[in-house]
């Protein structure tokens, strides 16, 4: 079942003389509203209608964030008028006026520059919204098109992030934006954040990441390269070297809705040998709902079956939400690109815990022990209905028509 923001829940509220819907997808994701809060996890909720009821009666009156595209507590500090009305802790009428008024005024709903560990950009033209969060590491934890929410961030495990891994030891040696496994859905991480800066349509960031696994712990879970039972290789619990992204909501020669993501992954110190660095520039976890895999072919201007050397499409069954994935094969690597994709079933019963994986990865060969290099990439991702990302995926690659090969 596909999820906009909310299912409809109207409430009525002594506010304009009019009934007001407080689970409005404007203001409300279930799925958004448990991923992000760890006191309504420690609740136990695990559904959307427990998820509404604690937002209606507790989340609301505490000024949690319940879409990627609005936040209260930042509403209120953004706008004198509205902190004066209605105090620094007036949370339900900030939300009442967004949804009677400020919408209408176009108003923002987050504070620029960001507050209380969130940052979001927005491209207010495209109605895109672009959040991350510091409990993940600044990584993104959101972005909403349209009042659709495309990330998944139950865990610190997904989002869309930056990682990198080393073969043959993958998992066992794997720095990753977000947190590690062991972060799990708490409140903290071992990523550590050196930098944010969050303004107008772009979002840039500087952290030094977390290792997959805790120093030296037994690995479980992790497919063929990294086994059961051998540890992790790190002897730390985060990388010392940065890992930077810059994040814009536009891409040069292209007018529908699309984002750069630029990264930088600096490869230094004692790393155990190795044959192959592979970097996720970036990777990005979907909801449950985008199950639906097809690349893009630039010469017919055509969705055709998934193919891992060309640009990838992933939408959902009815076609009305997508992203396309295009990066340059023409950038600092020894062996192709490729797009991966991997999708991962609701195991645990929760709404919201489905994911879907995509990836860009970029190789590079054996390099000098205890060097120091960094290596930058280019990805771009258009957003919007299948419709309007094939459009946005013929001007990307027609803006890019010098780099492509084959």
């Amino acid at each position: 079942m596909t999820w906009l923001c909310a299912v409809v829940f109207a409430v009525a509220v002594s506010f304009t003389g009019a009934a007001v819907n407080l689970t409005s997808p404007e203001v409300f994701n279930p799925i958004f509203y448990m991923s992000t809060n760890v006191e309504v996890l420690r609740h136990g909720i695990r559904n959307t209608s427990s998820a509404e009821q604690h937002w209606l009666h507790h989340g609301m009156d505490m000024g949690l964030m319940a879409c990627g595209s609005f936040h209260s507590a930042q509403y209120l500090r953004r706008y004198p008028d509205l902190e004066k009305a209605y105090g620094l802790h007036g949370y339900r009428q900030a939300v009442e006026h967004y949804l009677t008024t400020g919408l209408h005024e176009h108003r923002l709903g987050y504070l620029e520059g960001g507050y209380a560990g969130h940052w979001t950009v927005s491209d207010a033209k495209h109605r895109i919204f672009l959040g991350a969060a510091a409990r993940m590491g600044a990584s993104v934890v959101s972005l909403v098109w349209n009042n659709y929410e495309f990330i998944n961030s139950w865990d610190h495990g997904r989002e869309l992030q930056m990682a990198m891994n080393f073969l043959p030891h993958g998992g066992c040696y794997n720095p990753t934006e977000a947190g590690g496994q062991a972060d799990s859905q708490k409140s903290i991480t071992k990523t550590h954040i050196q930098s944010v800066h969050a303004s107008g349509n772009t979002l840039t960031t500087k952290v030094l990441p977390a290792f997959w696994f805790r120093a030296a712990h037994p690995v479980t879970g992790d497919g063929r390269r990294c086994h059961n039972g051998k540890s992790a290789m790190n002897t730390v619990d985060t990388y010392r070297y940065p890992f930077s992204k810059k994040v814009t909501l536009e891409c040069p020669g292209v007018t529908q809705p699309c984002l750069h993501f630029w990264s930088s992954f600096t490869i230094a110190g004692d790393i155990p040998s190795w044959t192959t660095l592979q970097m996720e520039a970036p990777t990005g976890y979907l909801t449950g709902d985008f199950t639906v895999f097809r690349s893009y072919d630039h010469s017919s201007g055509h969705l055709v079956a998934y193919n891992h050397v060309k640009p990838m499409v992933v939408s959902t069954p009815d076609d009305r939400y997508a992203m396309g994935i295009f990066s340059s094969p023409k950038q600092d690597t020894d062996q192709y690109m490729y797009y991966g994709k991997f999708q991962f079933p609701n195991r645990f019963k929760y709404v919201g815990a489905a994911t879907n994986k995509w990836n860009v990865v970029f190789r590079k060969h054996t390099l000098p022990a205890n060097s120091t290099h960094v290596f930058n990439y280019d990805t771009y991702m258009c957003v919007g209905s299948v419709h309007d990302v094939t459009a946005c995926m013929k001007s990307l690659l027609h803006a890019h028509q010098s780099e492509l090969i084959g």
